[in-house]
């Protein structure tokens, strides 16, 4: 039912594990309660006790109409790890807890308000989506504003339709403690607080996913709400196996919660820990027009033990994709990947569990390197490895508003090489990229992925040169187009 009875049970711990009572008089016992995953139908939490002997714990309307059950049993430790099933999907809720103590002193009710996840049957395939959530790049926050152009599309008749229905957060490194958060050459690997400071970043009561959310409101209230929910993909970071991928010698034990990233069933255990809480973290904002539809591979190649890789038995990715994949699948959500142009492991997607897989062409950038990532590779490797789609990509290098004054933009290397004059080419670097789709046969049957690096596609929206907002409405138009 959707009001679930709440139903109280008491869950009394051993003696071992309470605290003394004081000589002159009982303590008020206390705890404190944090959400550790959030399903359709089940949550899991954890309970820390002071001074209690036993907890009681519900979920329903509210504390005051428990139906009250009562036990006899004298065991559990100071943390609880708890869950409650049955409950229904898309529907929101309490949870309370109260310590008791030994003499049956009643503490305070503490409460937490969730909303279950919504139900699916079988995992979200996205016609389109947008890659999003960067932190390491100026400028930093992603808020409603910077979502705007990417949420709903006001075509230059006044219109105005939903436009992306996917948006993958996705980071590489951590610029403020100095760690990457893929296999790099070089820097130190992101232990589990700078994985928690990303999610933080993304998931938190004022991160980007609730920006999102913001933008997502305000064109509901001009156009009413979306026919489905915009999908939210989680960027999942690498568990690298050593503090610096570099150095063979380096610790293994780096990451927290006495793991050894020395062991893959270790690494994976990390792993199920992000998921499971950035699911926890995604049901607290209690969003009402994004779902979170799965998580994403960061890495942008994954070598198989066939491939010619030294590092190779050090990345584990035959026995990480698939077990990630399993996980996501278990809660009805899926795993998505986009290799670099021609990236170890596209042909394999399928085999490891991979639900979407977009390939990047990487030919934006060969303006001054013709011929290195040639068109019809890209295509031909889509066609054969039968990928869902291709990314359309692009940077502030073929925004004219960004490239004034003696502005630099990079090449796929880094140099920057790019001017102001580059600016017209780049734009019909771009133009190539739909006409290839098109003539490949793929409008209007696979997929797109929009990379525009920092803040690109943002900056063609709302540019006030006539170029660039051509170039936005032209991309928009593609994209919808795509869709019908």
């Amino acid at each position: 039912m959707k009001y679930l009875a709440f139903i109280v049970i008491t869950l009394l711990l051993s003696a071992s594990g309470c605290k003394e009572k004081k000589a002159s008089g009982a303590a008020q016992p206390a705890v404190r309660v944090e959400l550790t995953s959030v399903g359709a139908r089940d949550i899991a939490f954890t309970v820390n006790t002071i001074d209690a002997a036993a907890v009681e714990y519900g979920v329903g309307i509210s504390a005051e109409n428990a139906v009250r059950k009562t036990a006899t049993s004298t065991t559990g430790p100071d943390v609880l790890e708890l869950s409650w099933s049955g409950l229904e999907p898309s529907t929101d809720y309490t949870l309370s807890v109260r310590g008791i103590g030994p003499a049956g002193e009643e503490g305070k009710w503490e409460t937490v308000s969730f909303k279950t996840a919504e139900e699916r049957i079988g995992v979200r395939s996205f016609t389109d989506v947008s890659l999003v959530g960067y932190w390491h790049r100026e400028p930093y926050k992603w808020d409603a504003a910077r979502f705007a152009p990417h949420v709903s599309w006001k075509a230059p008749d006044g219109t105005e339709q939903w436009l992306f229905e996917g948006f993958i957060f996705l980071e590489g490194s951590d610029w403020i403690h100095g760690k990457t958060l893929v296999i790099s050459p070089s820097g130190e690997s992101a232990d589990k607080s700078v994985w928690q400071y990303q999610l933080d970043l993304w998931l938190g009561a004022e991160g980007s996913v609730a920006e999102l959310e913001k933008a997502c409101a305000s064109v509901a209230d001009r156009i009413g709400a979306p026919s489905r929910k915009r999908g939210v993909i989680i960027g999942i970071p690498d568990a690298i196996m050593f503090q610096r991928f570099s150095d063979k010698n380096s610790s293994t034990t780096y990451w927290g919660d006495g793991l050894d990233f020395a062991s893959t069933e270790d690494r994976l255990k990390a792993l199920y820990w992000y998921m499971d809480t950035a699911r926890a973290m995604f049901a607290q904002l209690g969003c009402k027009y994004l779902e979170l539809s799965g998580f994403y591979i960061t890495a942008e190649e994954i070598y198989l033990p066939w491939d010619i890789d030294v590092n190779c038995q050090y990345k584990n990715w035959d026995v990480i994709a698939p077990a990630v994949a399993r996980y996501c699948h278990a809660s009805g959500q899926g795993l998505y990947w986009i290799p670099y142009h021609m990236g170890p492991g596209y042909k394999y997607w399928k085999s490891l569990g991979i639900d979407q897989a977009w390939m990047q062409p990487n030919w934006y950038w060969d303006l001054r390197n013709e011929g290195r990532h040639p068109f019809s590779k890209t295509i031909a490797a889509i066609k054969n490895a039968d990928m869902s789609g291709m990314e359309l990509e692009f940077e502030y290098s073929c925004v004219a508003s960004q490239m004034k004054g003696g502005v630099m933009g990079p090449d796929g290397d880094g140099r920057l090489v790019f001017t102001a004059q580059d600016v017209p080419a780049l734009q019909d670097r771009v133009r190539h990229y739909m006409n290839e789709f098109k003539d490949a046969g793929f409008f209007g049957e696979k997929s797109i992925a929009l990379y525009s690096g920092t803040n690109a596609f943002t900056q063609l929206a709302t540019s006030a040169d006539a170029s660039d907002r051509a170039l936005y409405d032209e991309i928009c138009e593609f994209i919808l187009g795509n869709r019908k």
